[in-house]
């Protein structure tokens, strides 16, 4: 799987100031016509919601959207869109219910309730300290997927994205009055986050060591039974311990397994001792369960979305469970009253009852809890979305006899004005490393008096959104990247920077510049709590002087190559201030290997030859508080 930064903004992000009056118009001429690069002056870009808030520019509630490889229908492994996970609990004791949020990169957000018990309210989304999806390699559990490549940010990129998909749960597991949070994740890793703050004011920390957020369900760290866990706490052999129920990605066998607490309230245990199916998906996928009585007998039952995005119901039987024993699949879910008398339990095969008509379904693959939203004493079904968005189906119903409404995508607030990225180049403002609130767009002088564009009417600027917390305290732990990691050792692609620390963020864009020719760049910029900055100018490719193929038994094909692959590189840093300035350079740049650069000096290159050459602004800024405008960028060939 390969998901850049850019890749992501463009399917789901949203940040900045309010959008240029100049966004739809056609770029301006430059200044210079012989200015290599494009939308040198940023007065061109495109729309993204801004949803560190987790309100987008419609007012949705909404997360940050991604996609993770599975295993279709068909057999395939391909990457599909990954819905964003759902939880119910009053977190702040207003006896409200309040939602947790978790979206498919990792970030958490509350949306406190501030309506009535009847008329629930969800105005903004506070991100919580959390970042899970960092990287630490250390842990045992993460050594099986270290690549033995000897390229750090390589191992880090695949670590990291295995820890995205995150399935949430808000439950008292450890028996301390407040709701914990117990997630799930694409890697087949359960972990445990306590509430380290009070029932009026929640508190979700970063752990010092992710590796000891991790609940072992097995005695071998390393052993995973599974992937994509969507875990529920719920005390199902009575007990008095919270249990866990766990639904299973696609690459697993598709069931509902409950992990029995060998331990103590306050010190939960787990592992394939205690481990037992419950229910089977007898061909369903991607399951998420949650617990309710679904038709008021007395008895949980389980009511699980699946792949295709209807939720099946799996009906609990007048018997205490005994381990061994499963739950018969029962039918899905209806739009409108659906007797739980209807089908006789354990009867139906799924596939056959998908084919109904009427059924309940979000499109695709979706997140589910249970709760009573407006307090007329009947559970309503809240669901998390692969548009990163959270959509409610209130029931009407009676006890015995629920009755669910189309899915509404929940509202908040009036939306926040959308970011303008610019267009032309690629950036990466460390939203895949944690970077609480960081954005680049671009501006004008109507909408941010501070950046008086040094030409055309826009400028891009770069830097941190307010934080709407109230109750959480505002992120302020940022990654401090990889130990060794270096600007100036970096590879051009933007996958490179995932080992930089969170608060680096990267301008780049691609530029056609004769090897060996002299050209002259300038640029103007202002800022302030700019930590460090530099402009970053770079050749690399391949050179094939020589190709010899040869045949051997049975037509074999060798194809032998003299190849040399080369690269060059020159910094120049800048301190920004206040008032714009300008950085003047003039750049050369050549192969460090002399044959490579006496070819790239002709009209053509040799067969399966290429170079490129790029321009990159790289700094990093206070967390928080760090601020950098840029404008009226040019690159021409020297006179």
């Amino acid at each position: 799987m390969r998901i850049s930064p850019s890749t992501i903004l463009a399917a789901a992000v949203s940040l900045a100031v309010a959008l240029p009056a100049v966004a739809q118009t056609p770029p301006a001429p430059a200044a210079n016509s012989k200015n290599l690069l494009r939308n040198a002056g940023f007065e061109t870009g495109f729309r993204l919601d801004n949803i560190w808030d987790g309100v987008d520019s419609l007012g949705f509630l909404a997360g940050n959207r991604a996609d993770l490889p599975v295993l279709t229908t068909s057999g395939a492994i391909q990457d599909t869109p990954m819905p964003v996970s759902v939880s119910v609990a009053d977190l702040n004791g207003d006896k409200l219910l309040d939602l947790g949020v978790m979206d498919v990169m990792g970030y958490f957000r509350v949306f406190f309730n501030s309506g009535t018990p009847t008329e629930p309210k969800f105005t903004v989304g506070e991100l919580s300290t959390l970042f899970l999806s960092r990287t630490d390699t250390a842990h045992p559990s993460m050594a099986s997927l270290v690549f033995n490549s000897g390229v750090e940010w390589q191992r880090r990129r695949f670590v990291q994205r295995a820890r995205w998909g995150q399935r949430i749960n808000l439950a008292d597991l450890t028996r301390n009055g407040k709701s914990d949070l117990v997630l799930g994740n694409y890697h087949g890793e359960i972990m445990l986050i306590p509430n380290s703050g009070t029932p009026l004011k929640p508190d979700f920390r970063q752990p010092a060591d992710i590796g000891q957020a991790i609940i072992p369900t097995s005695k071998d760290p390393s052993s995973k039974w599974g992937s994509l866990l969507s875990p529920v706490v719920w005390d199902w052999n009575n007990d008095g311990r919270g249990d866990l129920l766990v639904g299973e990605g696609s690459y697993s066998a598709n069931s509902i397994h409950l992990l029995s607490n060998q331990g103590s309230g306050a010190r939960p245990v787990f592992n394939e001792d205690q481990r037992n199916v419950i229910a089977y998906g007898m061909g369903l996928e991607q399951l998420t369960p949650t617990v309710v009585d679904y038709n008021g007998d007395g008895r949980q039952d389980l009511l699980v979305t699946e792949r295709s995005g209807k939720v099946a119901i799996y009906l609990n039987t007048d018997k205490p469970w005994k381990p061994g024993e499963t739950i018969p699949f029962h039918s899905f879910v209806r739009l409108g009253t659906a007797p739980a008398s209807a089908v006789a339990p354990g009867t139906v095969d799924p596939m056959d009852a998908a084919k109904a008509p009427g059924l309940l379904s979000l499109g695709g693959i979706a997140t589910i809890s249970a709760a009573d939203l407006n307090g007329d004493g009947l559970f309503d079904l809240i669901f998390g979305k692969t548009n990163g968005k959270v959509a409610l189906s209130l029931n009407s119903g009676t006890k015995t006899e629920p009755k669910f409404a189309t899915p509404v995508e929940i509202k908040g607030d009036a939306g926040t004005p959308a970011f303008m990225p610019p267009s032309g180049w690629d950036y990466d403002f460390g939203l895949a490393r944690g970077n609480f609130y960081g954005f680049f767009s671009i501006v004008t002088a109507e909408n941010d008096p501070e950046a008086l564009p040094t030409e055309g009417k826009a400028a891009l600027k770069a830097g941190y959104s307010p934080s709407p917390n109230k109750f959480l305290p505002v992120p302020n732990q940022y990654n401090k990247g990889l130990q060794n990691f270096k600007i100036e050792n970096a590879m051009t692609y933007m996958e490179a920077f995932e080992g930089a620390p969170s608060n680096t963020y990267i301008l780049t864009q691609q530029v056609k510049m004769q090897p060996g020719k002299p050209y002259t760049f300038t640029m103007k910029y202002k800022g302030a709590r700019v930590i460090s900055a530099v402009v970053r100018f770079g050749i690399r490719g391949d050179i094939i002087f020589n190709t010899r193929v040869t045949r051997g038994d049975r037509g074999a094909v060798q194809r032998d190559e003299d190849k040399v692959h080369f690269s060059d590189k020159e910094l120049v840093s800048f301190s920004p201030g206040p008032q714009w300035q300008e950085l003047r350079r003039d750049i050369t740049l050549k192969a460090a290997d002399a044959r490579a650069q006496k070819v790239l000096e002709q009209d053509t290159l040799p067969e399966g030859s290429w170079f490129g050459t790029y321009v990159s602004v790289i700094f990093d800024l206070t967390p928080g508080q760090g601020v950098l405008y840029l404008d009226d960028f040019v690159l021409v060939p020297k006179e």
